[in-house]
């Protein structure tokens, strides 16, 4: 993931990041050893050109793995460090300890046959991310996907559903929204995006959107991310077929080791998130976004109007 300063930032954008820091910060001290959380963190301190506090996540982070035993993530968190302060011993150090450690995992997978950790695999994180991510998995067939998900549950009835119940949007506004919807899909092609529940009730002006969402995560305890905060790696988003991302709003936006994070709009579409978990060979984290920010994603991806 890389976060990068070449667009000056709007008031609206910095701020949207300054919440999105007192959020992670909260988070993080709950729970020291939440790496997901240190990342997004050290990304937004970065995206707010705060290197400073980015360069001491980014060890806080290193230092994280280490603990975890996670070696190869830590390896690459101490180097993305010594690239901005080449003579800095302590990191200098600690990359030394990580390369022993490294080593000791290579004899004894040597002397002992195969173990857990391919030592292979985890040398090979010494390249960038970005190498990582395009190499790593497969996309499966667009139009046998298509084919499966076709007139397949989406989701949205039970969204509905869960709405009305806990009382988050009008049930008139809801029930409007959700025949919308189904006759937008309903008539949408491939390659343009389907339309959102969520979404279109937000869009009806009865509910505000930060409050809609932030009833769904308080009551479903879904994990959220702030989409927005990210500059995608295209080839992430496209580690999925287009009839998921396009058709089910589900986009891939990170890879850290062997677990990929991936947004979505509906949580409830149980459909689309077993066929991504079929389709890739990786440890997946649901995270719900908003499908503004969704969309604009797959906008800037597939360079949609």
């Amino acid at each position: 993931m890389t976060l990068s300063l070449a667009q000056p930032l709007s008031t609206e954008e910095q701020d949207q990041i300054r919440q999105t820091i007192e959020m992670f910060e909260v988070i993080t001290q709950a729970n020291p050893q939440d790496t997901q959380s240190l990342e997004i963190l050290k990304e937004a301190y970065s995206k707010l050109g705060q290197l400073k506090d980015s360069i001491s996540l980014g060890r806080r982070l290193a230092d994280t793995y280490m603990e975890l035993g996670q070696y190869s993530s830590a390896l690459l968190e101490y180097e993305g460090i010594l690239q901005k302060e080449p003579d800095n011993a302590d990191i200098i150090a600690a990359l030394g300890e990580v390369e022993q450690r490294l080593h000791a995992l290579q004899t004894a997978s040597q002397q002992n046959g195969p173990i857990a950790l391919d030592f292979g695999n985890i040398m090979a994180t010494k390249k960038t991310l970005a190498t990582e991510r395009m190499t790593s998995t497969m996309t499966g067939d667009n139009k046998a996907v298509a084919e499966k998900l076709a007139g397949a549950e989406d989701g949205n009835d039970a969204l509905n559903r869960f709405l009305i119940q806990h009382r988050l949007a009008p049930e008139d506004i809801v029930s409007q929204a959700l025949h919308i919807v189904r006759r937008k899909n309903s008539e949408r092609t491939s390659a343009q995006p389907a339309a959102s529940l969520i979404d279109e009730i937000i869009t009806r002006g009865s509910v505000d959107a930060e409050q809609l969402l932030c009833g769904i995560l308080d009551r479903s305890k879904f994990a959220y991310i702030p989409l927005e905060c990210y500059d995608l790696d295209r080839q992430v988003v496209k580690m999925l077929p287009e009839a998921l991302t396009l058709g089910r709003l589900i986009v891939p936006f990170d890879i850290i080791s062997r677990t990929m994070m991936v947004a979505i709009a509906n949580p409830f579409d149980s459909v689309g998130k077993e066929t991504v978990q079929q389709l890739l060979d990786y440890n997946i984290q649901w995270h719900l976004a908003s499908p503004a920010a969704i969309l604009k994603v797959l906008q800037t991806t597939y360079r949609l109007d």
